[in-house]
């Protein structure tokens, strides 16, 4: 009988032997399984868009901290107003979800598509900016004062168009099912604004610097974004679903817009109405404080939209597979959400409150607001997928009562309870308002989820038969 120490294998060997291989079978297994996430169009793409969220969140945290350094407290609350202003009406005129609906199955209309969206929010957006300006006089805030005057005017009306174009790109391509170039625009963009940041600063430190850095880089990159779409992804697009899918009629677009548009605007407006009315109502160096806790909190609302979005773009391109891939969706979500904002909620009003961040003013004005934002991302979550359901299945009269609902309520506490001593009273309203209503939807977004049970096939003359589950 061989003895196996003669061989250098005995039972030592043997095991550390065993336990090598197992944990390289470990580590395969898990790449096997990330790589089956990644092969998952829904996950690719939701994964891609929480990376952008993530990315830009943290260039965007150093640009914040970096302006808060070169800029006064006034001129930094100021800045960080008119820049709220410019995302809310650029954003507000966009039929971003149009494109993720019907990008996928557009086939040979979709470069008709993406240029009449184009045009549609441009045209819509200098009309709106154009009101905004004219309406000055009723906000009576001294946020907003200087833009009385046409050489802040004119260059506020191109940003807000350029912001317009900036953010339909987006939907572009996340609707086109290329996400992934998602977050390498929003990266360089980010990237850039630190550079222009700079400049400004250390040349002649305007006191619109910060506004300046902010959209001179949409000017500069809107043109080559759009070059990639319309060059090189738009073709390959159309060649994958020609005969894939059939191109959606003008009425059934009609027919879409007439309840989403409405919810888009209520949903938009909740995101960047809210803070432009909270700050018509504080001064500028509170108005800093509050904007810094909205834009965290706007972080982890992104991690909830953006696996919506992707399951409105994959549940549109694949339809019989609705509730698995809204369990998916569902799995997922509450799987990052739930640690991400439970530590969100309770630790970042102490790390945005450190002195060579924004001091304790933040933590003063600010921290609460933050903590209820971050906790209202939770109930969030749940609402935004089941509208992405419902965006699916082209309800969207439901769609829009539900944001309408949203955004009503939110804002019926800011216009109440808001003033320089009470922000607080904003975080409450949105973590009442989004609990409210996420238990109202909760039953049907279960329903939605719940595996079908297996039926025997339909008798001759009995018709469709459908589990609610799968409608």
């Amino acid at each position: 009988m061989t003895d196996p120490d003669v061989l250098g294998t005995g039972p030592q060997d043997v095991s550390g032997l065993l336990g090598a291989r197992a944990g390289e079978g470990a580590r395969a297994g898990r790449l096997e399984r990330l790589r089956g996430e990644l092969d998952n169009p829904l996950f690719r793409n939701a994964y891609a868009l929480m990376l952008n969220g993530g990315l830009t969140g943290v260039l965007g945290l150093g640009f914040w901290i970096a302006a808060r350094h070169f800029h006064s407290h006034d001129d930094f609350g100021r800045n960080a107003a008119v820049i709220q202003a410019i995302m809310y009406i650029g954003g507000l005129t966009t039929l971003s979800y149009v494109l993720m609906r019907f990008l996928p199955q557009a086939g040979r209309s979709s470069r008709r598509l993406i240029t009449a969206t184009y045009l549609f929010g441009a045209v819509l957006a200098a009309l709106v900016g154009v009101f905004f300006l004219a309406s000055l006089a009723w906000w009576d805030s001294p946020n907003f004062d200087h833009l009385t005057r046409p050489e802040h005017a004119l260059p506020f009306l191109v940003f807000v168009v350029a912001w317009n174009i900036f953010t339909l790109q987006d939907s572009s391509l996340t609707g086109l099912r290329r996400a992934p170039w998602v977050p390498v625009k929003n990266t360089a963009y980010g990237l850039v604004k630190f550079l222009f940041l700079a400049l400004l600063a250390w040349t002649f430190a305007p006191s619109d610097g910060i506004l300046l850095a902010t959209m001179l880089p949409v000017l500069l990159l809107v043109v080559p974004v759009d070059v990639v779409v319309f060059r090189r992804l738009l073709p390959e697009h159309i060649a994958l679903t020609r005969r894939l899918h059939r191109t959606p009629t003008p009425r059934e677009v009609g027919k879409y817009l007439q309840g989403d548009f409405v919810g888009t605007v209520a949903s938009h407006s909740a995101i960047n109405f809210i803070p432009l009315l909270v700050a018509a109502k504080v001064t500028e160096s509170t108005n800093g404080y509050f904007a810094m806790a909205w834009i965290f909190g706007l972080m982890l609302d992104l991690l909830a939209l953006n696996m919506a979005m992707s399951l409105t773009v994959e549940g549109s391109f694949d339809t019989t597979n609705l509730a698995r891939t809204c369990r998916d969706a569902l799995r997922r979500t509450l799987m990052l959400l739930v640690p991400v904002s439970l530590l969100m909620a309770l630790v970042a009003p102490y790390v945005l409150g450190l002195p060579f961040l924004f001091g304790h003013g933040f933590r003063h004005h600010a921290g609460l607001v933050l903590t209820l934002l971050a906790l209202s991302t939770l109930p969030k979550a749940l609402i935004e997928l089941y509208v992405g359901v419902l965006r699916v299945r082209s309800r969207t009269r439901l769609v829009a009562l539900i944001q309408v609902l949203r955004f009503a309520g939110v804002l019926t506490g800011v216009v109440l309870f808001v003033n320089d001593h009470t922000l607080e009273a904003v975080g409450w309203s949105v973590l009442i308002v989004q609990s409210t209503v996420a238990l109202a939807v909760l039953p049907a977004l279960l329903r939605v989820v719940r595996p079908a049970p297996s039926v025997p096939a339909p008798a001759r003359g009995d018709g469709d038969l459908f589990e609610e589950g799968e409608r």
